[in-house]
């Protein structure tokens, strides 16, 4: 993209070709147009993404049973779809938490911030959760990175219909390793379904400026329509190979802004934008500790409003499981 060239005022085929959303209408989808504004605005720098395996390997996923998912959830009246999804949060800082949980893979904790399509009923064939965000490991070097997924659940066999004895492991997340973020850095990042039924990601980190786009196609094999759901999440991950979770880091509240959604009968045209009021499903998370041997919440979401006339985000706060 030229230097300086002027975003704000570009025209859809310009946006287009530089890999940036397309700009939402400012009377039917004010938030959207806000969110959108501050997402091409100074500074803004944007470089073709370069990608990264994450070691060791770690897969989000969808919901299990309030076990690996804190955050809020909206559905969209059918036959509509989310086809535009924004967020915006701050990196938080992270510690290993005072208590180590039971049933975890390793005592390695581990969280993923994101915003995403779908994944509420993952256990469903051909489900899949098209995910972007950010990664904070308080034992890895630097604890703090971006990351993107598309996750989908186990193809059933095509012969029999049965999903196969030996599932294969699921993908792990891929890191974004060219954008570089810190404690307190203030996160953008999105998804736009496309025609082509390709998923546009987009993330910029607001305080640096770098923005990072890319195209990615759907999944091999058969896939649900997407946009169902739109979720916006504190994530513990799970172990590619034993599918065990790993424990949930103690985390500084993280406050998700922009929490806003477009869904439409297709990926072009106007819309019906989308927020927390639209009948927000609130996800707790839940460990299990021992000594004594109890479940109990480790993060809690609550609606939040910073203004009177402002839009709803969502607030997770951690919750010390030693307490």
């Amino acid at each position: 993209m030229p230097a300086g060239f002027d975003l704000l005022n570009a025209s859809p085929a310009e946006l287009d070709r530089y890999g940036i959303p397309q700009k939402p209408d400012v009377v039917t989808e004010p938030e959207l147009f806000q969110f959108w504004t501050e997402l091409v605005s100074a500074p803004f720098s944007a470089k073709q993404p370069t990608f990264a395996d994450i070691d060791p390997p770690s897969t989000g996923g969808a919901l299990q049973s309030m076990l690996n998912w804190s955050g809020a959830l909206i559905s969209t009246p059918w036959p509509q779809q989310i086809v535009f999804a924004a967020a915006g949060w701050n990196v938080p800082d992270v510690r290993r938490p005072s208590v180590s949980a039971l049933g975890t893979h390793a005592d390695d904790p581990k969280s993923l911030l994101w915003v995403g399509l779908d994944g509420r009923n993952g256990v469903l064939p051909n489900v899949s959760l098209p995910q972007i965000g950010t990664g904070h490991w308080p034992d890895r070097k630097p604890k703090h990175f971006a990351w993107w997924d598309w996750w989908h659940n186990t193809q059933p066999d095509e012969a029999t219909g049965k999903s196969a004895a030996a599932p294969p492991e699921p993908q792990a997340i891929t890191l974004i390793d060219n954008l570089a973020i810190e404690t307190g850095h203030k996160i953008l990042a999105g998804l736009a379904v496309q025609v082509s039924g390709d998923i546009l990601y987009f993330i910029k980190n607001q305080s640096t400026g770098e923005f990072r786009s890319f195209l990615a196609p759907p999944p091999p094999g058969e896939i649900e329509p997407l946009g169902s759901s739109v979720q916006w999440v504190m994530e513990r991950p799970t172990d590619p190979k034993s599918r065990d979770l790993f424990p949930l880091p103690d985390y500084d509240p993280v406050n998700f802004r922009y929490c806003v959604a477009r869904a439409a009968d297709g990926a072009i045209g106007s819309g019906r934008m989308m927020t927390l009021e639209d009948n927000a499903l609130m996800i707790e998370m839940r460990e299990t500790f021992a000594d004594p041997e109890r479940t109990v919440i480790v993060s809690r979401p609550e609606l939040r409003q910073e203004t009177p006339n402002g839009p709803i985000g969502v607030s997770c706060t951690f919750q010390d499981p030693a307490v």
